[in-house]
């Protein structure tokens, strides 16, 4: 990590990589003495966010009021069962949140869906327009009130609800007199915010693409829409899913959606659509995309984001340059016609997780959120915190990417990682130790790093799940064929440079959907072409620098002719060092 990470932690006695938040939750939830192991982790590795900029209820203006409302969220995660805390926050007497349901009557315009064929569920904070099923549309429901006071934790200088929050709490000393004996003594007060934030949940990724393929949902919105997972309208107001395991799309889309509609907006006329900082305004919510949820705590942010997997890749293997701020400046519409869109957008993502977590004690969350207060014109003028000068980091953002033994530590992770990539990086058995098994990883990337087989089979412990697999140049031997023959989803596997065998491929044959192999520098010999050759949807194979002779390959060649055969094109071995050089 940034070397500013580092010290500056070190000297407050502890390490985050990313900022935790608290969730509401229900009466009967254990406390902080019997944390989830999610919240253990996220405790250990996470900084509140006012922590973070050193305020504290000491402080004068926006700050106290601030602090004293991450003091009542801290009071409410310690003792969760406090009737007044959860009267003032809104929240049920004893389950986490207030959900309704009804039948619908009337819908939008845009969707024009008959009476009674679609149902409105409520929460104190979103209406929810569903045709998924009733616990689908309940769970959504739940998740998107988590999102919405993770959001006021982060944002609650931009948040509308701010003010009435501070004349609330404004007489209350959270070291004198606990949050409890306060709201209790004060009956009537509650934070009282009226506005619903609207969401139409549809059944199944084909009733979704459908329904945001109409002229008057996609207008005016990018030409991809259709292929989304997640969609929010401004002009509609109006945030469109359906129900998928993957929520980060849904935690992109109403991170918009809080930052157009919750925002204490003074100047009329500020829009996304016109500001040259778009890449802001997709770089905080694809870093809010990072969310993930313990049983009191929230986290958002840390080296295990997904996003910043594949900005790792692209950085440390690919050999990609990252692109300066100057670089991604431009409003939406010259945004959405760029050639690299996809591209753009790593690198949006990857520039505002590294403000907001590569240094939490320096001034870059309080430029942040200044940036983002201009571009959704709220007056932070009261936030001593977030005036002063700005100066944007100079530093090398590809060291930020570059974790090593002491990152994985200092901050763990909970095992819910879909993509894990730690190619290139000064990883050694200490470091892998670190990390849980990751049941659900779909992408393991472990490419010129010390692991060993050992290793690589601990962490994987469902290899089924597998989509892509690298171990270029690790320590793993032909025992890993065991591991290979259950990734049976597995696309592309690259075993390049690494001390596997003929056995190693021959494993390979359970696994029926690569598209992709990399052996290259492998001592694989020709016992292996029967089973190559008869995988059925392979597309590229790389076998440089092996055993495999010319002759061999020449009946590769014949035998699948659709197969891009070693395509790195490596200079003739007799010109070269010899294997394992990379």
């Amino acid at each position: 990590m940034a070397c500013g990470l580092v010290l500056f932690w070190m000297a407050a006695g502890s390490a985050a990589d990313r900022t935790r938040c608290y969730l509401p939750a229900p009466t009967g939830a254990a406390d902080t003495d019997r944390d989830t192991f999610a919240d253990a982790a996220i405790r250990q590795a996470g900084a509140l966010p006012t922590e973070s900029l050193g305020i504290d209820a000491s402080s004068m203006g926006g700050d106290a009021d601030w602090a004293r409302y991450m003091a009542l969220w801290k009071a409410h995660s310690s003792e969760p069962g406090s009737v007044a805390v959860r009267r003032w926050l809104g929240l049920p007497l004893e389950e986490e949140v207030q959900v309704s349901a009804r039948k619908g009557r009337t819908s939008p315009r845009f969707l024009r869906w008959r009476a009674a064929s679609f149902a409105v569920v409520q929460t104190p904070h979103f209406e929810i327009l569903t045709r998924a099923s009733e616990v689908d549309s309940r769970q959504i429901a739940r998740d998107l009130e988590r999102i919405y006071w993770v959001w006021t934790q982060l944002y609650f200088p931009l948040w509308v609800g701010r003010d009435a929050a501070a004349v609330s709490l404004s007489d209350w000393s959270p070291e004198a007199t606990t949050a409890d004996e306060f709201l209790s003594q004060r009956a009537r007060s509650r934070l009282s915010l009226r506005q619903r934030h609207r969401v139409v949940l549809l059944p199944d990724e084909r009733a979704y693409q459908q329904t945001v393929s109409q002229r008057q949902i996609s207008a005016a919105s990018s030409s991809t829409i259709a292929a989304s997972t997640g969609f929010y309208s401004d002009s509609l107001a109006t945030s469109f899913f359906y129900p998928q395991a993957d929520q980060s799309s849904i935690a992109h889309e109403v991170c918009h959606q809080l930052f157009e509609e919750a925002t204490d907006r003074t100047r009329a006329g500020a829009t996304t659509a016109t500001t040259d900082a778009f890449w802001l305004v997709e770089g905080i919510a694809g870093h809010f995309e990072s969310l993930r949820y313990g049983q009191h705590l929230a986290s958002i942010g840390g080296w295990d984001s997904k996003r910043l997997q594949y900005a790792r890749y692209q950085s440390l293997i690919a050999r990609q340059p990252t692109a300066p701020i100057a670089e991604l400046q431009g409003d939406r519409t010259e945004i959405q016609q760029r050639a690299d869109l996809s591209l753009w957008y790593s690198q949006a993502i990857l520039r505002t997780h590294y403000a907001l977590d590569s240094d939490p004690g320096s001034a870059q969350r309080a430029m942040i959120i200044d940036q983002l207060a201009e571009i959704y014109g709220v007056d932070v003028a009261d936030f001593a915190s977030l005036n002063h000068p700005h100066s944007e980091k100079d530093d090398r953002v590809d060291r930020f990417l570059l974790v090593r033994d002491d990152d994985l530590v200092a901050a763990p992770i909970t095992g819910s990682a879909t993509a894990i990539c730690l190619a290139a990086c000064e990883i050694t058995e200490r470091g892998w130790d670190a990390l849980p098994p990751l049941p659900q990883v779909r992408w393991f990337d472990a490419s010129r790093t010390k692991i060993a087989g050992p290793s690589v089979e601990r962490l994987i412990s469902d290899a089924a799940q597998l989509d892509q697999l690298s171990l270029e140049a690790t320590q793993i031997t032909p025992a890993i064929g065991s591991l290979i023959a259950g990734a049976t989803e597995l696309r592309e596997l690259d075993l390049s440079w690494t001390a596997i065998d003929d056995s190693v491929v021959a494993s390979l044959q359970h696994c029926p959907r690569l598209e992709t192999v990399w052996l290259t520098g492998t001592p694989i010999s020709d016992e292996a072409l029967e089973t190559l050759a008869a995988l059925p949807n392979l597309k590229i194979l790389d076998v440089q620098r092996t055993q495999i002779s010319d002759a061999g390959i020449r009946r590769l060649e014949d035998s699948r002719p659709q197969v891009r055969i070693n395509p790195l094109n490596l200079p003739d071995s007799s010109e070269s060092s010899g294997a394992g050089e990379q």
